[in-house]
């Protein structure tokens, strides 16, 4: 009989020590889609999460500083801006002169350009992030090396200038 309740009190007890608390487990964490894959791999994973920036699923992003006033530009449009284009590394390898702001036709610019400045009206500003196959894709282009991201700061001015 000893032996019996030997034997019950070791099992009771091995059985209510498997019932303390657990380890804690490191929260799961989410598995990152396709999009966010891609946008870390061509924008580096802090730009990629950084607040404000609007991300489309052809992975153009775009962040508004400030809103503009009027119609939104349309492919045959003209726009008169100022701008600077640079590289992920913060390479500049185009702008805008300050006091001659330039004038484009929209469809005359790269893809991922043209669809920021789509979203723009006159007097606003913002940052467009460019995926690759929005930009110059696989080609060299003067300073921008094949299957760069890009990022333009843009200040749209005027929309069908006169001049």
């Amino acid at each position: 009989m000893k032996r019996s309740l030997s034997l019950v009190f070791s099992v009771l007890v091995l059985a209510l020590a498997g019932c303390g608390p657990k380890e804690a487990e490191a929260p799961a964490q989410p598995e990152k889609s396709v999009a966010e894959q891609r946008r870390e791999n061509w924008f580096g994973a802090k730009l990629a999460a950084e607040p404000g920036i609007a991300w489309r699923d052809s992975g153009l992003g775009i962040k508004m500083l400030k809103e503009g006033e009027g119609a939104l530009p349309q492919r045959m449009d003209k726009v008169r801006m100022i701008y600077v284009g640079r590289l992920v590394d913060g390479t500049e390898f185009d702008r805008s002169a300050p006091d001659k702001p330039a004038v484009f036709r929209v469809q005359e610019l790269v893809t991922g350009l043209a669809a920021g400045i789509g979203t723009m009206r006159a007097g606003g500003k913002a940052f467009v992030y460019i995926p690759p196959h929005l930009g110059y894709g696989g080609i060299r282009a003067g300073k921008v090396p094949p299957n760069s991201a890009l990022i333009f700061e843009v200040d749209l001015l005027e929309l069908n200038p006169k001049s």
